[in-house]
């Protein structure tokens, strides 16, 4: 794909960020967030041999990323500026945030950061990225808040930082970190979680996903202390501690996912039993205590409809009291259940599941961003790695502002003679056909002005043949 001019999305959009950029900077910037919405090649080089009209040398445009002479915070708050400024992407009284990781995979070794990290989807390890975003939904629009990339831990800094406070470290397991790599980091992933209740400061070290997560709702929190979305939390970020802390320290609520191996108190018996096992019991047949309900929620518009059973239980690892749900999409409970709670002790099924039905948009981002080259770099150093990473969130950002533009809308419609709809995909199939208009009349102008077609195609050849 060529270009001779900037997509109508960024054109509309792009100056709202102008004031973050040098002159320079700026048109890099636009080249960029073009690239990451028109582009099937997502490398910078690619990105850089799209545009006819502007061509810069490629160092040039990889000084900007790799330098980063901008802030990267201040583009972030104009984004969500700009998207608070749209009534169909601002946010709305039932908001939910939802906190989740993704994988942004690579093949080698070669890049900052990158970790080797096991694959839960295909069960297997591969070199990657982790990205945890806090992500916004509500039933009109949905888009990443805050993100940040997790960062490898150095175990021997955080031993040395726990022996020096008197934190026992098996001394043989020390001596042997270097000829035994895996053992130790088996063996000091484990007392870190210990030590970190003793010494928090050993969390200055090094960073859990969990804990990233929590940094990223304190900065939320103080960034719009008027809003007091719930948290929706999959099984992975469902801990006592963080889930302790978002309700606690945040004065949050939240619902997160338990697994059914995990344990909660049997209401009849009073003893502890996995999930499973009240699952079994509920099948078993109704009594007084276990009854299933028919519920239903509106989720994006969308009536849905499901049995749940719900009560107050203790589970395990938890101080307090958890609003337990355990939900079927059959009425006769055959199909596999999801386990809910919630330290809302009053809620209905109904409100529970809805706040949980929109964690589901933070995975569909995660699908979405890697269409626009989320994990698309090839980019190694740190620094560029993080600008490419906020670019492709402010070109997702423009194309959910453009979803409920009108006028933007109607204007490409009009341009181009077709119909629109809403999807991101299809936006940017819309934004490829403008592109390729434009390039078809750029032809017809070099041809009327006397040009042959082999002269003009000479010029497009190199990099068309290339992106």
């Amino acid at each position: 794909m060529l270009l001779v001019d900037f997509p109508s999305i960024v054109k509309k959009y792009a100056p709202i960020f102008e004031h973050c950029f040098s002159p320079e900077g700026y048109e890099h910037f636009k080249k960029a967030v073009s690239g990451f919405i028109v582009s099937d090649n997502k490398t910078l080089e690619a990105i850089n041999r799209m545009f006819i009209h502007s061509p810069r040398h490629q160092a040039s445009f990889n000084k900007f990323f790799n330098r980063q002479n901008f802030d990267l915070e201040e583009i972030n708050l104009v984004r969500l500026d700009m998207l608070q400024g749209g009534a169909g992407t601002c946010f709305k009284e039932k908001g939910v945030l939802s906190v989740d990781n993704s994988l942004l995979k690579h093949y080698g070794r070669h890049f900052d950061n990158i970790y080797y990290h096991f694959d839960y989807v295909h069960k297997c390890y591969r070199w990657a990225h982790d990205l945890v975003t806090l992500h916004y939904s509500d039933d009109l629009t949905d888009y990443p808040v805050l993100y940040r990339m997790w960062e490898p831990p150095d175990w021997e800094a955080v031993a040395t930082y726990l022996r020096g406070r008197g934190f026992v470290i098996n001394e043989q397991k020390w001596d042997n970190r270097h000829s035994q790599p895996q053992q130790w980091r088996n063996y000091i992933r484990a007392r870190y979680k210990d030590g970190r209740k003793k010494h928090p400061g050993v969390a200055g070290i090094y960073k859990t996903k969990n804990l990233i997560a929590l940094e990223l709702l304190r900065k939320f929190r103080s960034m719009c202390p008027q809003d007091s979305f719930p948290v929706a939390l999959d099984t992975g970020f469902t801990s006592a501690e963080l889930c302790g802390a978002i309700s606690g320290e945040l004065g949050l609520d939240y619902v997160g996912a338990l697994r059914e191996d995990q344990y909660a108190t049997d209401r009849d018996s009073g003893n502890e039993v996995p999930l499973k096992e009240l699952v079994k019991k509920l099948r078993q047949g109704p009594s007084p205590r276990n009854n299933v309900q028919k519920t239903g929620f509106t989720y994006k518009g969308e009536k849905q409809i499901c049995y749940a059973y719900f009560a107050n239980h203790r589970v395990r690892g938890f101080d307090k009291k958890q609003r337990l749900v355990i939900s079927f999409l059959r009425e006769d409970l055959s199909d596999r259940p999801t386990f809910t709670v919630t330290n809302r002790l009053d809620w209905r099924p109904s409100g529970i599941l809805r706040i949980r039905r929109h964690r589901w948009p933070v995975e569909t981002y995660h699908q979405e961003g890697k269409a626009e080259g989320l994990e698309g770099y090839q980019v190694r150093n740190e620094k560029a790695i993080q600008t490419y990473v906020a670019f492709v969130v402010v070109a997702y950002s423009m194309l959910k502002c453009t979803v409920h533009d009108s006028g933007l809308l109607s204007s490409i419609q009009q341009r181009l003679q077709t119909e629109t709809n809403s999807t991101l995909p299809f936006l940017r199939r819309l934004m490829k056909a403008e592109g390729l208009a434009l390039l078809i009349e750029h032809v017809f102008v070099m041809m009327k002005k006397g040009q042959s077609m082999e002269k003009i195609f000479q010029g497009l050849a190199p990099c068309l043949a290339y992106v």
